[in-house]
């Protein structure tokens, strides 16, 4: 798949049907409808650009807003985007405002620059796959820096 390809199959995504919940109650199904994953191989990531994403973003938030206003729901949405390095994928969610707190089991930082995000996602050495020597190869010093590093989550209100 080329660029144009793929930033074309991205279209789908920013149309895609938001759920919207009444309560808290419905975090559990808003996380199960309206989480996207994004891959790319490692040769395409030589030929996307952050302005690629940041203009997807921007439909994609453009999108969500106005399905959230016609549906007359009343509260407004957190959407929130990070990059997961374990699967090599750009993931974002939307979730209601009156949840308190992002559904992450591990510690974050919240920014507020998506492009660093992007550009996280896009210099990820392996799109492709990590070579179980590279796996095998990290040392307790690099990995107890992994670990202790903050999953970084960029967070945007969507007003309904």
């Amino acid at each position: 798949m080329n660029k144009v390809e793929f930033l074309q199959s991205l279209e789908e995504v920013v149309v895609a049907p938001l759920f919207i919940g009444n309560s808290v109650d419905d975090l559990d199904k808003e996380i199960e409808n309206n989480t996207w994953s994004i891959s790319i191989s490692g040769e395409l990531a030589t030929k996307l650009i952050v302005k690629d994403f940041i203009n997807f973003f921007e439909k994609v938030i453009s999108n969500r807003s106005e399905q959230l206003r016609d549906s007359k729901i009343g509260h407004d949405m957190f959407l929130y985007v990070w990059f997961d390095w374990q699967s090599a994928q750009i993931k974002f969610n939307l979730i209601s405002d009156y949840n308190h707190g992002l559904p992450f089991s591990s510690d974050i930082e919240i920014i507020d620059e998506l492009k660093l995000i992007i550009a996280e996602f896009l210099r990820f050495p392996y799109h492709d796959g990590i070579e179980i020597e590279v796996i095998t190869d990290v040392d307790e010093e690099i990995e107890e820096d992994i670990r202790k590093e903050l999953l970084k989550v960029f967070l945007y209100k969507i007003n309904g």
